[in-house]
């Protein structure tokens, strides 16, 4: 017995059981890429003294330790209460009470240099897995982001907002160009160290050949282009010089860290050359006595058996 219209009808067909199965489910929402870094930067802007001075001092260090507005409650209720926070390197938690919880913490970790927070002019780059300086710094009453504060102190600092307003969509422009210009043009005894510290590799990681030089000056230009305000802070750098050289010393073992800990030494003749300490790794140490007046003589004879 042949089938009625309605049955015809109501029977799906193979194509249209084709068409619903390539019926296009609902995109997922990706989640929203984090940023590599974060970048805070100085408020208040001061008068060049010369041409070419920047328009924030060399160093500007705030106290790693404040008391805070914290929410207690929930978005809906909140229930802001007076807490103290504290920024120690490796810690976890930024919350004294929470460092505190098991036991004091020792007074070595509390007095570490590496809970100094130092802009450098004017500007401060956090990684971003260095998740309890973030959190410091935004929650801090210095912070111009933290609406709720404690104290009604003056505005320190900021995070940029690369992209938020118009004005910073044309600044990020014109640090584009710039960044750009000296990646294209960068000599390659100021390109090399730069390139670095931003992580561009120099050997192919399956071969451990050294890649081609044009290469490494396309990846430096894509940096350039990426991270702009990164890039221009560290770039033609004499740190970041002096430290790829202390980095080439030890790689090839013309200076090791490794006789005594905490002293420096030339390798061949195991003639110490500072004490260095333990608190920062072996390469900023180092760097760090290189650029004192006692680390002149140093950094000489480092860079004539360099070659």
């Amino acid at each position: 017995m042949s089938k009625t219209t309605s049955e015809l009808a109501s029977t799906p067909t193979q194509s249209s059981q084709t068409s619903l199965s390539q019926k296009k489910q609902p995109a997922t929402k990706k989640p929203k890429k984090q940023p590599e870094v974060y970048i805070f930067r100085l408020c208040e802007e001061h008068a060049k003294s010369h041409e070419g001075a920047s328009i924030f001092p060399p160093i500007f260090i705030i106290p790693n330790k404040d008391t805070v507005l914290f929410n207690y409650g929930t978005a809906e209720e909140p229930n802001f209460m007076p807490r103290q926070v504290r920024y120690l390197s490796g810690y976890k938690t930024i919350f004294i009470d929470e460092q505190e919880e098991k036991s004091p913490v020792p007074e070595g970790a509390v007095n570490s240099p590496s809970n100094t927070i130092t802009f450098e002019t004017g500007h401060l780059i956090v990684q971003s897995w260095n998740k309890p300086l973030y959190d410091f710094l935004m929650s801090s009453n210095q912070c111009e982001q933290n609406t709720n504060k404690l104290r009604q102190v003056k505005n320190t600092f900021r995070l940029v907002d690369m992209g938020g307003r118009d004005e910073d969509v044309v600044e990020l422009g014109k640090k584009k160009d710039r960044a750009y210009d000296i990646a294209r043009s960068a000599e390659l005894e100021e390109m090399i160290p730069h390139a670095k510290y931003l992580g561009i590799s120099f050997s192919h990681p399956s071969t451990g050949e050294e890649r081609d030089i044009d290469v490494i000056r396309e990846n430096y230009k894509q940096k350039a282009l990426e991270n702009p305000e990164q890039f221009l802070l560290y770039a033609n750098n004499p740190r970041l010089k002096i430290l790829y050289l202390v980095d080439k010393g030890l790689d090839k073992n013309i200076i090791t860290t490794a006789l005594v800990k905490g002293q420096l030494h030339w390798t061949a003749t195991k003639q110490m050359i500072a004490l260095i300490g333990v608190d920062k790794k072996p390469a900023e140490a180092i760097t760090d006595y290189a650029l004192t007046d006692e680390g002149e003589s140093f950094l000489r004879t480092l860079k004539a058996q360099l070659g």
